[in-house]
């Protein structure tokens, strides 16, 4: 008889666990649960959602990248409520909840997580680049014209249709956006981060941020009507500030941290002076990973660099998934079948500028053409930076909600076009 209750009672306390773990799920997902509390499940679901992605990558053999970008999408609230109408049509023998599922509620500390996700991508790229290979001729090449035919493009596509002046310059300004988090992920997933090509990329990318963020200046100085160019000349001189005086401080903290052996609390002060760098490079209306990307560069001739990298791959890991699944979580599945056509149009206005400019800058650099067009293709996602160029302009009463909708579904679907076309031709 003790051998059977012996046998029984951790059957009966792991069914017990079951139901409570169900029970908890269920209103988790579709109860009212604190947010302070609801935040633990909303961070597990994203894990789970991560390992997912790695396993369907396996199986697809397709970039991880686009895998948790599609779940993301799948789990975006637009999707949900269109999915949840056609399962409700299917008159099921069992009730459902009248409302689609509520998974993530608590969309700024997720953000956070995604935007850190993307800071210590950026810092472990910086730490496979060299200082003096980022602002090379080539590299202002490339980024100089990556950021003058999509503008003037932009511009033009959006007059042609109706557009008044200020959309236009905000469409033009949004087309000159890189945001090559996408791209760095997938050259690290096939082993190319350190081939030419690449490191052209990511140079190019750190000084398109500073070429669009001063064209971005300028369309908020002329569409609010000031004729000053004041704001224009802040901005570049407090870009041209940071860039130089991050590395000239960063060599003093160098210095300091190579003088011993790499300990917690001096791999504290490591992850300290890349957030640092990150926060002031957002200050000035720099993105945050320039900043964190410029401490890894900084951080490249660190005789520590290799312990670094390992005791940073923890981090990679947990904020990584978060970030790519977050891209797919802010596509709005009802905004891109209401202006479908525009949407569209602009999105390929923005993949074939940025492809002939920036490839032909290559080809000039005498990259081969496979290479000039992976560079083309590389530069083509216009992600987070186009969404904030987008909001700011929401914010300031210059866009309207129909025309920020068409920005930002062009954003994010250049994000998506990407991963399959590069991995194609970084496959070959």
């Amino acid at each position: 008889m003790k051998q059977v209750i012996d046998r029984l009672a951790p059957l009966i306390v792991l069914g017990v666990f079951a139901l409570l773990l169900l029970s908890v799920v269920r209103s988790s997902i579709f109860g009212v649960v604190e947010e302070s509390k609801h935040i633990y499940f909303e961070i597990v679901f994203l894990l789970l959602l991560a390992v997912l992605g790695e396993l369907a990558v396996i199986y697809l053999r397709q970039p991880s990248v686009m895998i948790l970008m599609i779940l993301g999408m799948l789990m975006s609230h637009s999707f949900l409520v269109m999915e949840w109408g056609v399962i409700q049509s299917l008159n099921l023998p069992f009730a459902l909840p009248a409302e689609p599922p509520n998974i993530l509620r608590f969309e700024e500390v997720i953000h956070v997580f995604a935007q850190l996700g993307a800071v210590v991508l950026l810092f472990k790229v910086g730490l496979h680049n060299k200082i003096e290979g980022i602002f090379s001729r080539d590299n202002l090449v490339v980024a100089a014209a990556g950021v003058f035919l999509p503008f003037i493009a932009g511009f033009l596509y959006a007059s042609s249709t109706g557009g008044d002046f200020a959309y236009s310059m905000f469409v033009g300004a949004a087309l000159t956006a890189t945001s090559v988090g996408v791209t760095v992920a997938l050259l690290k997933e096939f082993g190319l981060i350190e081939e030419r090509f690449a490191k052209i990329i990511i140079g190019a990318a750190v000084i398109d941020d500073v070429l669009g963020l001063l064209v971005l200046s300028f369309v908020i100085n002329v569409t609010g009507g000031s004729g000053s160019l004041e704001p224009l000349a802040l901005t570049f001189i407090s870009s041209v500030v940071f860039l130089t005086g991050s590395v000239v401080a960063g060599e003093h903290f160098l210095k300091y941290l190579d003088r011993k052996e790499m300990s917690p609390r001096r791999f504290l002060m490591v992850l300290a002076f890349m957030l640092m760098y990150a926060y002031i490079a957002e200050f000035i209306q720099l993105s945050a990973i320039v900043g964190a990307f410029i401490a890894g560069v900084i951080l490249n001739r660190s005789k520590h660099i290799r312990e670094i990298e390992e005791k940073t791959y923890g981090l990679e890991m947990l904020f990584m998934p978060i970030f790519f699944i977050t891209l797919g979580i802010l596509v709005d599945i009802n905004a891109l079948s209401e202006f479908a056509v525009p949407i569209i149009i602009l999105s390929v206005i923005a993949i074939v500028t940025k492809v002939v400019a920036c490839g032909a800058a290559s080809l000039w650099a005498k990259l081969p053409s496979r290479e000039a067009l992976m560079v083309g293709i590389g530069m083509a996602p216009r992600g987070e930076v186009a969404l904030i160029i987008a909001s700011l302009g929401l914010t300031t009463g210059v866009l309207t909600t129909a025309q920020y909708s068409i920005i930002s579904a062009m954003a994010l679907l250049t994000t998506f076009v990407v991963p399959p076309l590069l991995g194609q031709l970084l496959k070959k």
